[in-house]
């Protein structure tokens, strides 16, 4: 069912666009890396905040690269400038998977510095969208903008850089990369403040506390993390950390994860619907 979603996504999200942090604050080592070890076990290991990022935008790049997903990466600050090399700005999607997964690896190799220009990039991107504006619309489309960020802007309002994304055909995601209080309290506010079909998303163990605190039947693991990073239009995901999902809205979450053939009775008689989802 995942699957299923992630490719519905390519089609309704023919453009996504990532803006990086990779200022210095990124380096800080109270990251968690996913991993699996012996016997298929799964568990987090500590890493920097750079090394979790780093993660999720090659697993995202990989699919976008072989799905041919346009996708673009916007580190905030160039590659050069840290000693490292490659591209500000990354394409994948466009043209031969392996040489740009390559190109995603060696960003990925660089070091994390300087401050958090966030608004700079942020203006570039709704510059780039509003140069897809018109054959989105034409064809009842959107952009997924992701924001993974740890901090605040270092450069300006960051709400009135995204202010214009009001107006736009565009499905905004923040990817925090810090569970610190001010932070998340920063991007909840700019959630509240604009207005926006937007989701802040904090990393996977902290997304999963928050799911677990009203939909505790529900395990949220690696996969639906990533979908909701990848950009998808379900609003049922969106609530999972907002409140417990009732009987139409748990029938649809059952269903986007095990695939939209699965036949289940009405939630409302539990035995059955339990018994169903056996």
């Amino acid at each position: 069912g995942i699957a299923q979603e992630i490719l519905h996504s390519c089609r309704v999200f023919p453009l996504r666009i990532w803006v990086i942090d990779n200022s210095g604050s990124m380096g800080t080592g109270d990251g968690h890396r996913f991993v699996t070890g012996p016997a298929g076990r799964e568990g987090l290991e500590p890493c920097s905040r750079w090394g979790e990022l780093g993660d999720a935008i090659l697993w995202h790049a990989t699919l976008a690269a072989n799905l041919g997903a346009p996708t673009e990466f916007r580190l905030l600050n160039a590659p050069m400038a840290v000693g490292g090399g490659g591209y500000q700005v990354i394409q994948c999607g466009i043209a031969e998977p392996a040489a740009e997964i390559e190109q995603v690896k060696k960003m990925l190799r660089t070091d994390p510095v300087g401050r958090t220009p966030l608004c700079a990039q942020i203006s570039q991107v709704v510059s780039r969208v509003r140069e897809e504006e018109a054959r989105l619309r034409t064809q009842g489309l959107r952009a997924v903008v992701v924001v993974a960020s740890d901090g605040q802007a270092t450069d300006g309002n960051v709400a009135d850089a995204m202010r214009p994304f009001r107006e736009l055909p565009v499905w905004t995601i923040v990817r925090l990369c810090t569970d610190e209080d001010s932070v998340v309290q920063y991007w909840n506010g700019i959630d509240e403040d604009l207005e926006l079909d937007m989701d802040v998303l904090d990393d996977l163990s902290g997304e999963a506390g928050e799911v677990a605190q009203g939909n505790c039947w529900l395990t949220y693991g690696a996969s639906l993390h990533r979908l909701r990073e990848w950009g998808t239009a379900r609003k049922v995901l969106d609530l999972l950390d907002e409140a417990p999902l009732d009987a139409a809205q748990m029938s649809e979450m059952i269903k986007l994860v095990a695939g939209s053939e699965v036949q289940l009775p009405n939630a409302r008689d539990w035995p059955a619907f339990e018994a169903a989802i056996t």
